[in-house]
């Protein structure tokens, strides 16, 4: 029993810890991410855990296990209790009646704000890699509402995370979709094109062409083609906000289409919202980013190499493609390739490509939710915009999880239905969804 307590107590103790540090900027945080990201999931248990190894401790005498058990259990309490805490922000945006705004039907099926397990759902019809593209291929799957639930007519397109060059259409998706169907919804998942294959522009005219491609296809998915929701996280947050922003603007419409582009809302999961200053943020975890074109060394630049064992397990996974170089991330000249130049050579660029250039009082609503601790994106990204959005008087939705870093809503398995900060957005979402509706 000593040593069931000893270890159910330091267990806890050690990721309790974890969930009061803050990660630092820089590689020195993606060092402490993924331990971060799990002990934030797994909090509730490690209160549990930590409880249990106290009791045990304080019966047997053992003051080093109750004490660690007792700090384990705090931690663990503190930081579900933060995360999961009520707050005002769709009262901000949108009246203090916001919650009368929404079918009685639709409220009563959405998730609850924190359940210690989150029920899992049943999925409803699912097509899988539909090509929409004309010229070129670009595949989406639909994950369509089960046959008895009542359908609220609001499309969604999704567009997966992985800074522009990484990951997958139903990649660590599925829970989610699987709530948002049950609630009604339909939601096309995008296969949008990556870097290195592909640049900003690339990358955002296909957004515009799978929001073209669900509204002809409206009537066929028993959708209103004036409920069309843009939704994406970090890289992809960042399309969903420029796309939702710039729709029908004559220089960010696809060639050749004369069709409207406009959004009803726009969801950004820790979506990067000003260009110029995500080159710096960027730069600070990958020093070798260049200032300028001239400084590029043959070191930095992409190699063809045979696939080692990380390479093709990503691939199988789907978090990187198949790319013709490496399946790594692009490094340091991620944003110099995307953007076509360095910050110093092209600042017009990297003005075009922020979704910040575009506030005025025609955006739509929008709902943005960011982790505190995100050392890959910082949340003063999500600050800047937000202030913009309430100047010119657009509902903006705008969430901080206290203790939180990147990634907060993507977990494998059971763990995205136990995670206090996956289940606060999920019920933030649903929310903002259902207004939208």
């Amino acid at each position: 029993m000593k040593k069931l307590s000893r270890f159910l107590s330091f267990v806890s103790a050690f990721f309790g810890l974890l969930t009061l540090i803050r990660s630092p900027k820089g590689r020195a945080g993606g060092v402490m991410w993924l331990p971060k990201l799990w002990a934030g999931a797994w909090a509730p248990f490690l209160a549990i855990a930590g409880g249990l190894g106290a009791l045990i401790g304080l019966i047997r005498g053992d003051r080093e296990a109750a004490v660690s058990g007792l700090f384990g259990a705090f931690a663990g309490i503190r930081h579900t209790v933060r995360v999961t805490k009520r707050h005002d922000a769709f009262e901000v945006a949108f009246g203090k009646d916001w919650e009368q705004r929404i079918d009685p039907d639709l409220w009563k099926r959405l998730s609850r704000p924190y359940q210690l397990i989150q029920p899992s759902k049943p999925f409803g019809l699912y097509q899988r890699d539909i090509n929409i593209g004309s010229a070129a291929p670009l595949y989406c799957d639909l994950w369509l509402p089960p046959s008895e639930v009542k359908r609220t007519r609001l499309g969604i397109i999704y567009l997966h995370g992985g800074l522009w060059q990484a990951a997958d259409k139903d990649f660590l998706s599925r829970p989610l979709f699987s709530r948002l169907v049950n609630q009604g919804h339909v939601v096309m998942d995008l296969a949008y094109s990556l870097a290195p294959e592909a640049d900003m522009k690339k990358m955002l005219d296909d957004v515009k062409r799978s929001i073209i491609w669900i509204k002809e296809n409206a009537a066929r998915l028993d959708i209103d083609p004036e409920r069309i929701v843009l939704m994406g996280g970090a890289g992809g947050g960042q399309l969903a906000l420029l796309a939702a922003y710039t729709s029908n603007i004559p220089s960010f419409q696809p060639k050749r289409v004369d069709a409207d582009t406009s959004v009803r809302g726009v969801v950004s999961i820790a979506g990067i919202t000003d260009m110029a200053a995500y080159f710096h943020e960027y730069g600070e975890a990958n020093p070798g980013q260049p200032e300028s074109s001239s400084t590029i060394t043959e070191d930095l630049l992409p190699y063809v190499h045979d696939k080692t064992w990380l390479d093709k397990f990503l691939t199988r996974s789907r978090a990187f493609p198949a790319y013709r170089y490496s399946n790594m991330p692009g490094g340091a000249l991620l944003l110099v390739n995307l953007i076509g130049g360095t910050l110093n050579e092209a600042p017009k660029k990297y003005h075009l490509y922020s979704p910040l250039t575009y506030v005025d009082s025609c955006c739509p609503p929008t709902l943005q939710i960011f982790g505190d601790n995100d050392f890959v994106i910082d949340a003063s990204q999500g600050r800047k915009l937000h202030h913009a959005l309430q100047t010119v008087n657009v509902p903006s939705v705008y969430i901080e999880l206290p203790d939180t870093v990147h990634a907060f809503d993507q977990y494998i398995g059971v763990s995205r239905r136990i995670a206090p900060a996956a289940q606060a957005a999920t019920n933030d979402i649903e929310q903002f969804l259902a207004m939208m509706v």
